[in-house]
């Protein structure tokens, strides 16, 4: 039986994020008879404040073992850390000293340190996941080599940090979910890593009806749905700029912007942008049936997961045409459309208004490709394959 540890900073059904959801979805689909899994992550759940909301010790996660352990924020400067995070964000060059102060202020938990160094024999391997936490960073380090780093990478200046580079280029193997995330790594940051492997990422088939959505919410016509964390880096700002252009130049169209989701962002008081906030998951299934179209605008995906959910609903996609992950998918599936301009923007609309039939068939190959490419027996048999690697 291998030993697995997720090593993750933050667990739990009620945690939202892309590599959080990945390592609770995987480490739950692994074989109990071929795997003994421990989940080692801390006791905060939200990522702006680090707040240490659960309490420290072993809890259990749907079956699953889980060691939880306390952010120290003594440590932690959420001021120093926001600035060096706005200069770093606007493209501002930044220092080594710069590198290494950002990362010396985000979440640390020295106790999961210290747990990491004292029993590192109990695990065959550790799976570090995503890149740019303390957790990650600064536990891989305890035993490189039996770490497995799960990046989860995206194009942003992170990624090029030294000391990034230095953990991806020293860790036992890496884990690619996206085929333009291994070129990201390889081709941008130079990291060719001999044990390096792409896994994917698996999705469960779930029951739908719109009608349902539909009654629930009051939304009779059309609608464009966006579904994920309200922010800046999701590019929703966009989305929602490109659609009231959208309403504006052709007010003969009935059509609504749909938002699933929480965040800091504000948005405009618009009779057509309909915000409902954080959805129930069977809700959210639903919403995904009755869209027109699923749009993912952001240009930091390794994987997005809310793609492969809206195409195993049988809908068809719009993504940001310069976001390498989402047309990569889009393009392999033949499952949607790509903009990268308001004008290209409001031509898929259009399109996708006027041909329903085709509509639907690019949401069934959609639905097609992610059976194939990411279902749980391919994705857990290719992991097999790589854990051969990581353990030669």
């Amino acid at each position: 039986m291998i030993r697995l540890a997720f090593v993750v900073p933050r667990y739990g059904r009620e945690v939202l994020g892309g590599a959080e959801t990945l390592a609770r979805r995987f480490a739950a689909h692994l074989p109990p008879d071929e795997f003994k899994v421990t989940v080692l992550t801390t006791c905060a759940r939200d990522m702006q404040t680090w707040r240490n909301e659960y309490p420290p010790g072993e809890t259990q996660v749907s079956g699953l073992r889980v060691l939880r352990f306390p952010v120290d924020h003594r440590r932690r400067d959420a001021r120093t850390f926001q600035h060096l995070t706005d200069r770093i964000n606007r493209g501002e060059p930044v220092s080594r000293d710069d590198q290494a102060a950002w990362l010396e202020h985000s979440a640390h938990s020295p106790d999961l340190y210290r747990h990491l160094f004292r029993h590192g024999d109990a695990h065959d391997l550790f799976i570090f996941l995503p890149y740019m936490f303390g957790t990650t960073l600064y536990g891989s380090a305890v035993w490189p080599g039996k770490s497995v780093i799960c990046p989860c990478l995206h194009d942003e200046p992170y990624a090029y940090f030294t000391d990034v580079r230095l953990m991806l280029a020293h860790a036992r193997g890496l884990m690619y979910i996206s085929q333009p995330e291994r070129t990201l790594a390889e081709e941008k940051l130079g990291i060719r890593h001999p044990a390096a492997q792409l896994v994917g990422f698996g999705l469960d088939e779930f029951s739908t009806d719109s009608e349902r959505f539909r009654q629930k919410y009051g939304l009779g016509g059309p609608f464009i749905l966006y579904a994920g964390r309200l922010g800046l880096m999701k590019n929703v700002l966009q989305l929602v700029s490109h659609f009231q252009a959208y309403c504006q130049a052709q007010p003969e169209r009935d059509l609504k912007l749909v938002l699933i989701g929480s965040g800091p962002l504000p948005l405009p008081n618009h009779p057509d942008v309909v915000p409902l906030g954080f959805l129930p998951e069977q809700d959210l299934h639903d919403a995904y049936a009755a869209a027109m179209v699923l749009c993912q605008p952001s240009l930091v995906e390794s994987f997005s997961i809310v793609l492969m959910e809206a195409w195993l609903a049988g809908v068809p996609v719009l993504v940001h045409g310069h976001c390498d992950v989402t047309r990569h998918h889009v393009l392999r599936s033949n499952g949607g459309l790509y903009f990268t301009s308001a004008a290209e923007f409001a031509g898929a609309l259009d399109w996708l208004l006027d041909h329903p039939q085709a509509r639907q068939q690019m949401g069934a190959l959609g639905r097609a490709y992610v059976r194939r490419e990411y279902n749980w027996p391919t994705v857990i048999s290719r992991f097999r394959q790589a854990l051969q690697v990581w353990q030669t």
